[in-house]
């Protein structure tokens, strides 16, 4: 790679990391490109990048912002995830490397918090924001909902 390609690929990953709201640092050792390509796919909605890229360009990428805590996880061939759902790409990481034995999950951060693979998967045991809307809507319609159907069958009763 030439250096103009290289401060481009770090302008271009600074640029990523602005809009982000988490990077996540994945080991795929023995991963066939099949298996690589599926996680991709996967993450493609969820992430503005996902690629492996070479540990020094992105600590040059990392310093300065926000998440220049990630890169002391940087140290073997990793991949890196620059994520606009964080909870979400937590969600599609723990269930791939549950699958995959072969993803390592190294760590991430996600707003101010710096995180370990269990803290990973942690997160992404909780449920995502549409969830718990549906739930917060299911409560509150629930008494309406009772009370229709209980006045209905009064009103079945007295015919």
């Amino acid at each position: 790679m030439r250096r103009e390609e290289k401060s481009d690929l770090i302008s271009a990953l600074q640029s990523s990391l602005q809009d982000a709201n988490g990077v996540f640092v994945v080991e795929n050792n023995g991963l066939t490109v099949k298996e690589f390509e599926a996680l991709r796919n996967e993450l493609r909605p969820l992430v503005s990048v996902f690629k492996v890229v070479k540990n020094r360009l992105m600590k040059r990428a990392l310093k300065d912002t926000n998440f220049e805590a990630v890169s002391d996880m940087m140290k073997r061939p990793t991949a890196v995830a620059v994520a606009t759902d964080a909870l979400a790409v937590t969600k599609v990481l723990a269930k791939f490397a549950e699958d995959h034995a072969n993803l390592n999950i190294i760590g991430g951060k996600m707003d101010a918090d710096v995180l370990d693979k269990d803290g990973i998967v942690q997160l992404s045991k909780l449920p995502s924001l549409l969830e718990i809307r549906g739930t917060i809507a299911r409560i509150l319609v629930e008494p309406a909902s009772r009370l229709a159907r209980v006045s209905a069958e009064y009103g079945k009763k007295n015919q």
